[in-house]
């Protein structure tokens, strides 16, 4: 079986998978038991990232947390990231984002938003919250409730100029049906 037919069967495997929802508060806590959480690394997923090659996460329906994505930099395309996925209706605590932890030469945030087609449904400007005290934030995170069903395109993106900051540090990306 070669690579790309074998990271395939693994995106359709993981995309069958339904655990129970580690919950995600409406302060955007971290899940309190990953142990109900689907964990998969950055690097086993189908697709190169971008928009029209973004990652695929496959069906989630519980909470799926992808670990060590790479820093995003500055510069086009290395600042952007794009992931797939579908879902049911979300629950009243359902969240997208990235939680991630600023270092000193790493201090750009990891900002997400959530697309349906060819609609930008949230923003990080307009939905997102913060968790963490500023300047230390550690996640940024979007809503989901009063999303329908369906297929979105979670993007993340640094922000802030290349005078200030080069790179995000790594982070990883949490869905949560809540």
């Amino acid at each position: 079986m070669g690579i790309a037919r074998a990271r395939r069967a693994f995106g359709t495997v993981l995309g069958s998978l339904a655990l129970a929802a580690g919950s995600l508060a409406a302060t955007g806590a971290q899940p309190a038991h990953a142990s109900s959480a689907i964990v998969v690394g950055c690097g086993a997923l189908y697709g190169s990232g971008s928009y029209s090659d973004p990652l695929r996460l496959g069906t989630v329906r519980g909470t799926l947390i992808v670990t060590g994505c790479a820093p995003l930099t500055s510069g086009t395309p290395y600042n952007r990231r794009y992931f797939i996925f579908a879902m049911g209706t979300p629950g009243a605590n359902a969240v997208a984002g990235a939680r991630f932890r600023l270092t000193g030469s790493q201090n750009a945030a990891v900002h997400p938003r959530l697309a349906s087609g060819a609609w930008t449904v949230r923003t990080s400007s307009s939905h997102g919250f913060w968790t963490g005290d500023s300047p230390n934030f550690t996640g940024r995170w979007l809503p989901l409730r009063g999303l329908s069903s369906g297929t979105y395109r979670l993007g993340v993106e640094k922000l802030r100029s290349p005078l200030s900051s080069y790179s995000t540090p790594r982070f990883d990306i949490v869905i949560s049906m809540g």
